[in-house]
């Protein structure tokens, strides 16, 4: 590793052509204010013989310094690019529907007509920032009716709960805000609530509650023997994810008046557990709970 400095001078090239050519090759970034008589510019090299090379091929003529600039920039917005991925948030979240995701055609059939018009959502943040707030360690959750059946694809929400962190700055509230509204699409009317919320896992299965209004308890397929043959999955997160996978809910209880809603549920393979944010190519790969905590043994 080492680094390569490559400074020129003007040569008689007229003041405004140099920051132009400055200005074209750094994207849009902030002109550097040495440009005017003399500029420098400092290359990071990732293989030193590489860029070697390229300085051989400036002296050379070979590689003009307009190429040069814009490359060098491009290597900056590339740079760019990666650290505003590393800073997207990211965590797991638990997805509670009203239906069954895992069952047996007939179940499935049978459940369409009437039931998936209830949807929780609860995001837990492991890191990552959004709107100028710090999300590590932050938890909101979603909580939706619909005439629709929910675990549908492209099935839309007409009335949202968003349940905020009591214990979240203001600024904090406002960009979770801002973040379920450009995530969770077809909101309809949307209410909100600042309350205590809770989560705790392991391999096994996982609680969230918040306050009085929800409280959800999940066990991983494994511990609940309830499968039979001839059952699949039927359903994806409506959430994006990364991995997921189906877990049971071994008791539920949603009251919350703001959507004149008393919801209770048990025994159903109706949730889904997942990560999210994570900086990799998968996108919602079905895996075991044991698969989706790792070698932690932990989901939240």
């Amino acid at each position: 590793m080492g680094i390569l400095w490559v400074s020129w001078r003007r040569n008689g090239r007229p003041k405004d052509e140099i920051e132009g050519l400055w200005g074209e090759a750094t994207c849009g970034f902030e002109k550097s204010t040495g440009v005017r008589e003399k500029a420098s510019v400092c290359i990071l090299i990732i293989s030193i013989s590489g860029w070697l090379s390229l300085g051989l091929a400036v002296l050379k003529g070979i590689l003009t310094m307009r190429k040069l600039m814009v490359l060098t920039a491009s290597l900056c917005c590339f740079g760019a690019i990666q650290l505003k991925a590393a800073d997207e948030p990211r965590g797991r979240f638990l997805e509670l529907h009203s239906c069954e995701l895992f069952a047996g055609g007939c179940i499935v059939s049978s459940e369409s007509p009437l039931d998936g018009r209830y949807l929780l959502r609860a995001w837990n943040f492991d890191a990552g920032n959004f709107a100028g707030a710090d999300f590590k360690g932050l938890r909101v959750a979603v909580l939706q009716t619909s005439s629709d059946n929910l675990a549908a694809e492209r099935s839309k929400a007409e009335r949202t709960v968003v349940y905020l962190p009591q214990d979240a700055s203001p600024k904090q509230r406002a960009a979770l805000t801002a973040w379920v509204k450009s995530n969770v699409s077809e909101l309809g009317s949307v209410q909100t609530r600042a309350v205590p919320l809770r989560f705790s896992a392991s391999n096994k299965g996982c609680s969230f509650s918040a306050d009085r209004f929800l409280s959800v308890n999940v066990a991983s397929l494994d511990e609940c023997p309830t499968g039979n043959c001839g059952e699949s999955l039927w359903y994806e997160p409506r959430s994006s994810a990364t991995v997921f996978t189906v877990a049971v809910d071994k008791s539920s209880r949603v009251n919350e008046p703001l959507l004149s809603l008393r919801w209770d549920d048990a025994g159903k393979r109706n949730v889904f557990l997942a990560k999210f944010g994570d900086e990799t190519a998968a996108r919602n790969i079905y895996v075991s709970l044991a698969e989706l905590c790792g070698p932690t043994g932990k989901l939240f």
